[in-house]
């Protein structure tokens, strides 16, 4: 009864000493800032004809839970540094920038990067992940689950996060025609009854619509770098659009 009681111990201590260590291993690997941007549609441009066409009005929102984001500051200061110039009057502006910053948080399970660019402009932003598989523990089990459970109380102070960043982008371009544009909506009455409607707009600008999704990996990040971060990161992936 003494020898399987200190086999059982001994199988919680080599538990105990592999988790941390694996802990540790990751922390190290991830000690550097990694960082990724895509977009869930690629948008072209035309070139403009003179200097005097590289005029754009920017627009952002936020509806995000981080309230006190300076976005709109930072992607001006990207769009200026290659030279365009900002207007304050969008109809003066040869170009347009309309940005909705969706999400700034933790990547979780029910919360993906893969997720939020998946749904695309005005989609979802949840990546919801299925499927969970139960096994039976036997006494060895149940030792290397209490072992993995110390581990992680020993290597608390090492953890590696995820953020991630979703913003929704309308980019708007003065067209050398008027732009035919139809807007249909579908509205629910009831429970049997749907409402078709249709308008039909003449506008000067053709309209592009994609969806940027940044995302920022390191030990120990806190949620005020890692907004920093993707703030800076989304506002480069825009700039780049022009």
């Amino acid at each position: 009864m003494l020898k399987r009681a200190g086999f059982f111990l001994m199988l919680v201590a080599m538990a105990v000493v592999l988790s941390s260590c694996a802990a540790t291993m990751n922390a190290v690997e991830h000690a550097k800032l990694q960082t990724q941007a895509k977009m869930s549609s690629t948008i072209f441009l035309e070139p403009v004809k003179s200097p005097d066409e590289k005029t754009i009005f920017v627009q952002v929102k936020n509806t995000s839970d981080v309230p006190s984001l300076k976005f709109e500051q930072l992607l001006k200061q990207k769009l200026q540094a290659k030279g365009y110039q900002i207007e304050e009057d969008p109809y003066k502006a040869h170009y347009w920038v309309q940005a909705n910053v969706l999400y700034m948080g933790k990547e979780s399970q029910h919360a993906t990067f893969a997720g939020a660019l998946a749904g695309g402009y005005g989609g979802t932003l949840a990546g919801l992940t299925m499927g969970h598989g139960y096994g039976t523990l036997g006494a060895a089990g149940a030792g290397a689950l209490i072992g993995s459970g110390l581990g992680m109380i020993a290597g608390a102070a090492l953890h590696v996060d995820t953020y991630f960043g979703v913003i929704d982008v309308q980019v708007k371009e003065k067209a050398h025609a008027p732009v035919q544009t139809e807007i249909r909506s579908d509205l629910q009455q009831g429970t049997e009854t749907t409402i078709h409607s249709t308008q039909n707009l003449s506008t000067q600008y053709q309209a592009y619509r994609t969806r940027i999704v940044a995302s920022a990996t390191r030990t120990n990040i806190n949620l005020q770098e890692a907004v920093a971060v993707l703030s800076d990161k989304l506002a480069s992936e825009i700039a780049g659009i022009f």
